[in-house]
């Protein structure tokens, strides 16, 4: 009897087995694919949406300014390498080392010349395969290279040796790995005569999101912002070979440079991380083609460690703590002397003989100033004026090109208030010198001069008094305005304004013609004790911010008393809190018992059904924007504020487009979340050494370009903590260690990302100025330096550029995580600052966020949660009070508003419709869902119908035999 052969029970049972294994794949496959369907989509690059208009309607708010794609790509890229050339900072230049002119036969000395530092770790990686080498473009600006050393370094035994850095999650370690001098072979060493105008050694330091660097030595000695044995082996060789010694930093850290005075070392050229075209404006600037104009934002100690801040800089416990995420703490103990405001004010008091110079040697602690850059041309300053006005003082200076090629001078304005007795008694803190106004000239032909002005705010004069006033104050006293190269030399020309000159201990005369004086006859409560860009009144807001609120003894460094106040690890690095603390670190919110079910899901009877676009010109104070949230449903409401991770959602009922979310401080990246990524830029602290205002607003205007390309509407930058800390493995991607000049970039920056309809989130917002312990670690600082050093740029950013949005970070401020803290997310960012856009948190997608509470963060002022998991923050019905769904509304109005006047809105008007577009691979998956299940059925039928075949044979076989 011919037909198929009959199944054994073995086979079925695994026939069986496997189907039901295909079934249960697919069930929790589709579950986890509808839990992240909108990543899933921003991964593929997929619309979820598109919009229906009329022809007729003008729906494109936001176009970009250039004819082609290609025209778009040429524009991006050369500003990326006009970013680095003028970001470059000209450090040493013995006997006009540099430039090397065209043609120049060099040989690249390093590692890291084959494998540069173009960006950093984390949510700001760049696509290094889009990068353009140092050989491409250095060969490209006509030097020439020293082809065997690269080869050795490329494919050769220098292979073998390359720095290392934490992944994403912290795994790993920050290492140098310089090739060590003997495995130099003597064919690489008989290389060097051919190619021996100069030696152009790279030094490569990387840093990343999650892991700071380490002031502890490695196995090589050194810590990671010295040069190890290694390095300065490969100095001395080069040294020993070649006439001329070139130094490129490819850092971003400061290092501590001392050692290279101790070698034969000619010029340093400090160029940061490269970006995607950078290595063009390397070479530009060795050959001369480019004349740096570059200056230091950090402060370069001989000593990265003297800075008083590293005293409370790591790893620290709450020893008694089990609140989840609540066992970790950090007190800024050094108050308001982060960078030069520390460096200078202590040589000050020096000068001033207010501290014994014994005690304290500028020489042997800077090595190069804040502002700091040499060019290779020379300016001369003249005809200082300063006219006040009613709410500025405009300071000109005339600058002129004295020396014999072109470039381009930045005139910095430094200003210097009393340090009063009323000041010592309040415990408020002043430093010698603070950056006020800036200035670059344009490129100025040899001979050639231009006056610069400056514009600089009397509000700049105000200082907070937690204690006294508990508001701004401006003190009675003298105050200086000076300009400067750098905050040395410009608090120079104060003290000589004051009299003082080398015989009282400065190490150079200053320029009293470059400083003026004004006098405030009588203290001043009053003028800035009211916010000036809302009216409301200022007061305290961050007292449980401050580690005196649990330990009223505790004192912060003051110049009042520098070894006496200096810093030391709060509590030996482990601290038994009081009881207080502990309970505050607990997630805590208040339910209003009297609130009264919102109105939701309801169309205005007089108005009609308003939508979105038909919104778009109106103030966020108008009464329509409640109407229109009013007709949102409650489980609208809670998808658009709890489901916000790299997109926001579609809600129909108010015709609010969707948008597609990214990170990149440096441009948009794919590097978390996939899709495409945008143009590759250099990084925030190259960006800020421009000292270039209008090139970080065209920096933002060219992220807009790609906002529009790419369709990602929302920025997850630009990023304005502090570099509180040398060695904060982060300081790539935040601009500097001043606020003020942070602040200004920052805000040019948004202002010109806005321009093409971008919604920035300005982050991490605030202290989080440090990775570790950056999820959850409660950080202690005075109200002072929260205000006036690490909320700056954020207040820059927001009253200068209306900044449509903002970042919460993952930290607390003191025990209360920040996008719980009402009186950061309310009282100082939307009644003091004047704020309308929405505050994002930083990660949520996962239960280790746990304590970054939905409904805390809601009371606060938090409004978009950037998670991933449908899922996840989910309330019970029981948990969705009055209270909480009133919460939801405020801050679904507040995304609203941002959406609206974002290029989500291109395509969009009064008559549009948006219609839910199911994405090509939810289309993919329901093709797969169906023929698997197909195939399942088939393997079913057949094996149960072979089964039942089975079974009906040998029952007949059984018949027989009887």
């Amino acid at each position: 009897m011919k037909g198929k052969k009959p199944i054994s029970k073995v086979t079925a049972a695994v026939s069986y087995i496997v189907c039901a294994a295909v079934i249960i794949g697919l069930v929790i496959g589709n579950s986890y694919a509808l839990k992240y369907q909108n990543l899933i989509s921003v991964y593929f690059n997929q619309p979820t949406q598109k919009v229906v208009s009329s022809e007729s309607e003008e729906t494109e708010h936001f176009v970009s300014d250039f004819d082609s794609k290609e025209e778009r790509k040429a524009h991006l890229e050369e500003l990326g390498t006009q970013l680095e050339a003028e970001g470059i900072v000209l450090l040493r230049n013995q006997d006009g080392a540099l430039p090397l002119g065209d043609g120049a036969k060099i040989s690249l000395f390093g590692q890291d010349s084959v494998d540069p530092v173009y960006g950093g770790g984390g949510a700001s990686t760049i696509d290094t395969s889009v990068a353009v080498n140092i050989k491409d473009a250095f060969t490209d600006r006509g030097l020439t290279l020293n082809d065997t050393l690269w080869d050795f370094y490329d494919t050769g035994a220098g292979k073998d040796y390359r720095k290392t850095q934490p992944d994403v999650y912290g795994v790993g370690a920050f290492t140098v790995n310089e090739v060590p001098a003997d495995v130099y072979t003597e064919e690489v060493k008989g290389s060097f005569a051919e190619f021996a105008d100069a030696a152009v050694v790279m030094i490569g330091r990387t840093g990343s999101e999650v892991s700071d660097h380490s002031a502890k030595a490695m196995d090589t000695g050194y810590h990671y912002l010295q040069l190890d044995g290694n390095e300065r082996d490969m100095l001395q060789m080069a040294a020993d070979n070649f006439e001329k010694v070139i130094v490129v930093l490819n850092t971003s850290n400061p290092m501590e440079l001392g050692v290279l005075e101790e070698y034969d070392v000619d010029a340093v050229l400090w160029a940061g991380a490269l970006g995607q075209t950078g290595s063009y404006a390397v070479a530009d600037v060795l050959t001369g083609a480019v004349n740096p104009s570059g200056a230091l934002v950090d402060t370069y100690a001989y000593d990265t460690t003297s800075a008083p801040g590293m005293a409370n800089f790591g790893d620290y416990t709450i020893a008694n703590s089990s609140v989840d995420r609540g066992d970790k703490y950090l007190v800024y103990g050094e108050g308001i002397y982060v960078g030069y405001l520390y460096y200078e004010t202590r040589y000050e008091d020096v000068v001033l003989g207010n501290e014994d110079p014994k005690a304290y040697d500028y020489t042997a602690s800077v090595q190069y100033p804040f502002g700091y850059g040499l060019s290779y041309t020379d300016f001369e300053w003249s005809d200082f004026e300063m006219e006040e006005q009613e709410d500025t003082y405009e300071i000109s200076v005339k600058v002129k090109n004295t020396g014999d090629v072109a470039g381009k001078d930045i005139v910095q304005i430094y200003m210097q208030s009393p340090y009063t007795e009323y000041d010592k008694e309040n415990g408020i803190e002043k430093a010698a010198a603070e950056l006020a106004g800036f200035a670059k000239t344009s490129l100025l032909e040899a001979g050639a001069g231009e006056t610069v002005t400056v514009s600089v705010p009397k509000e700049l004069m105000k200082a907070y008094d937690a204690k006294g006033a508990g508001t701004y104050i401006v003190d009675a006293g003298s105050y200086y305005f000076a300009a400067g190269t750098d905050s040395h030399n410009a608090l120079n020309n104060i003290l000589a304004a004051k009299g003082k000159s080398t015989a009282d201990g400065m190490d150079k005369d200053g320029n009293a013609d470059f400083a003026a004086e004004v006098t405030v006859k009588e203290l001043d409560t009053e003028t800035y004790a009211s916010s000036a860009a809302t009216g409301n009144e200022i007061t305290n807001q961050f007292e449980s911010t401050d580690i005196r609120y649990y330990d009223p003894d505790y004192q912060y460094l003051s110049r009042s008393d520098w070894d006496g106040t200096w810093p030391e690890t709060y509590k030996d690095g482990t601290w038994e809190a009081p009881d207080g603390l502990l309970a505050d670190l607990e997630i805590s919110y208040t339910e209003d018992e009297d609130a009264t079910e919102p109105v939701t899901d309801t169309v205005d009877e007089e108005l009609g059904r308003l939508n979105t676009a038909a919104l778009m010109d109106l103030d966020p104070e108008d009464s329509a924007w409640d109407t229109l949230i009013r007709q949102m449903s409650v489980s609208e409401l809670d998808s658009l504020v709890r489901i916000g991770g790299y997109a926001t959602q579609q809600i129909d009922s108010i015709q609010l487009p969707a948008t597609t979310d990214k990170d990149g401080t440096a441009g948009i990246s794919s590097a978390l979340v996939g899709g495409e990524s945008g143009t590759a830029y250099p990084p925030e602290i190259v960006i800020a050494s421009t000292w270039n205002v209008e090139l970080a607003g065209e920096f933002g205007r060219c992220i807009g370009e790609d906002s529009i390309s790419l369709g990602v509407t929302v920025w997850y930058a630009p990023a304005c903590n502090i570099h509180r800390s040398p060695f904060s493995g982060r300081n790539f991607e935040y601009y500097s260690e001043d606020g003020f000049l942070s602040g200004k970039m920052a805000a040019k920056t948004v202002e010109g990302a806005q321009s093409k309809g971008v919604i920035v989130t300005v982050k991490h917002f605030a202290l989080n100025d440090q990775e570790c312990n950056r999820t959850g670690g409660a950080m202690f600082a005075n109200e002072q330096s929260v205000r006036e050093l690490y909320l700056r740029p954020f207040e820059i950013a927001v009253r200068d550029a209306d900044a449509l949005g903002m970042m919460a970070s993952m930290n607390r401020l003191g025990a209360r995580w920040s996008g719980g803290h009402y009186g950061l997310m309310t009282s100082t960012l939307r009644e003091e600052w004047g704020f309308k856009g929405f505050v994002v948190t930083d990660q949520a997608s996962f239960d280790v966020f746990a304590y970054e509470d939905l409904r805390e963060g809601l009371e606060a002022g938090t409004d978009l949660w950037l998670n991933t998991d449908a899922g996840l923050w989910k309330l019970s019905d029981a948990e969705m009070t009055p209270t909480v769904i009133g919460n939801m509304q405020k801050a679904s109005g507040h995304i609203a508003y941002a959406v609206a006047n974002s290029n989500a809105m291109n395509g969009l008007s009064a008559g549009s419709r948006i219609v839910s577009v199911m994405p090509l691979w939810m289309k993919l998956l329901v093709a797969l869902d169906v023929a698997a299940g197909i195939i399942v059925l088939c393997v079913v039928v057949i094996t149960t119908g072979r089964l039942l075949k089975k079974k009906q044979s040998n029952a007949e076989i059984q018949d027989l035999s009887k």
